[in-house]
């Protein structure tokens, strides 16, 4: 038998298909590499916004005579749009049932499927969050924070290094709330992961700055280890107090500020991401002014813009909500904004040296590499996947970099 897998959204989601796909191969499914070779489609959907809950449903009636199992937030959220478009559901809570859904034997209760993608690893850390935020239908989805048990992630992660895994990628809702309803939090984790032996690196994902706070010092401390990729993902929103106050969440611009320039101040080259909703209810123009002077004053190198729309079930959804037209022109303002902002700085590595390692193959017989800082660089070469080499920045693009081997692969 063969499953097709499809993901989309978060990189939470990409661990999900990493532990569905580790879950048909534990029970003799085979991965297929398209839609016409499967028997089963596994469609793990987002429905993080309007435009993509649409995008999934055309998707899911596309494919509506086929076999089609529908995973992720959309079916926990919204279980009433995928009734007539699926064979089967499954949740992130219910994932284990997808075994005995396709007569085979579900994992332990504490073990973490995995899988790799060429020298790449996910690794769930947990599901859920402690947040409140007035716009997110993800929390109808995933529910309150569930920390996995440290010693499972431990297990996990050193199961993918002897598998040959060369990035390992920590993901969650929120990295930060790691280990809140268990005693434990995320710099004790990354202790333990960093301890374990062989040549990989981590990457932690997004932290929000709300759970990030109370542990910045021992947190900063644990980055330091060279296993740790110096790379920041942490969500601001907006650069209005006033307005993360209505979005609940929980913290201020100056937090949001503290926290960057608590990491940048240990590393210089961190590569800072962030993200930010435009057009929130009562976003006014002075709102949006601080947002754009925020991202002026922070020069975040990634940043994921997301126009808003009322999701259902949220306290935001019931309020006014900015005019379309609005959406748009600030959204593309912001855009231009930090293009202008990236394209400066990737300029400014030009003529630099990296060490890199291989991490994904490219387009025409290139390769992705990463450096320390994770930042996101094209070698047009035909390179192994985990390959280590220097190599020197030729030019520069508004989200990567291009570099030319300089000293050969180890």
């Amino acid at each position: 038998m063969k499953a097709y897998i499809e993901t989309y959204g978060c990189t939470a989601n990409q661990s999900d298909s990493q532990r569905i796909k580790a879950i048909l191969l534990q029970n003799d499914y085979e991965i297929a590499e398209n839609v016409e070779s499967s028997d089963v489609i596994i469609i793990n959907t987002c429905t993080v916004t309007d435009r993509t809950e649409r995008r999934m449903i055309k998707r899911l009636r596309e494919l509506k005579k086929k076999k089609v199992i529908v995973a992720g937030c959309l079916p926990a959220a919204q279980p009433a749009l995928v009734a007539d478009l699926a064979w089967k559901v499954i949740t992130p809570r219910s994932m284990p049932s997808l075994a005995k859904m396709l007569g085979g034997h579900a994992p332990a209760k504490h073990e973490i499927p995995i899988a790799l993608e060429g020298v790449t690893g996910a690794v769930s850390i947990s599901d859920g969050c402690v947040g409140r935020c007035s716009y997110c239908i993800v929390k109808q989805a995933r529910g309150d924070l569930e920390s996995y048990p440290l010693e499972a992630i431990v297990n996990s992660v050193k199961r993918l290094v002897e598998a040959g895994a060369k990035e390992i990628l920590i993901t969650s809702q929120d990295t930060a709330a790691y280990g809140l309803d268990i005693g434990v939090r995320l710099p004790d984790l990354l202790d333990a992961l960093t301890e374990i032996d062989g040549d990989f690196y981590i990457r932690v994902g997004m932290m929000n700055p709300l759970t990030t706070i109370d542990i910045l010092d021992d947190l900063v401390g644990s980055f330091d280890d060279p296993k740790v990729f110096k790379f920041l993902h942490l969500p601001v929103q907006s650069g209005s107090d006033r307005i993360l106050e209505s979005m609940n969440r929980g913290y201020s611009v100056s937090d949001y500020v503290h926290i960057a320039d608590a990491f940048r101040e240990r590393f210089p080259d961190l590569t800072l991401s962030t993200d930010f909703i435009v057009g929130y209810p009562d976003e006014s123009e002075k709102d949006f002014e601080r947002t754009m002077l925020l991202l002026e004053k922070t020069k975040p190198i990634k940043v994921n813009i997301t126009r808003f729309s009322p999701r259902p079930n949220t306290p935001a959804a019931k309020m006014p909500d900015v005019i379309e037209r609005v959406k748009k022109e600030r959204s593309r303002a912001l855009t231009k904004a930090y293009h202008e902002i990236a394209s400066e700085l990737h300029s400014s590595f030009i003529g630099s040296l990296a060490d890199v390692i291989v991490t994904e193959k490219g387009r025409e017989n290139s390769v992705i590499a990463r450096d320390s800082s994770y930042k996101n660089i094209v070698i047009q070469e035909d390179l192994a996947l985990g390959e280590r080499c220097v190599v020197e920045i030729t030019e520069a693009r508004v989200t990567y970099l291009i570099g030319e081997v300089v000293k050969d692969c180890d």
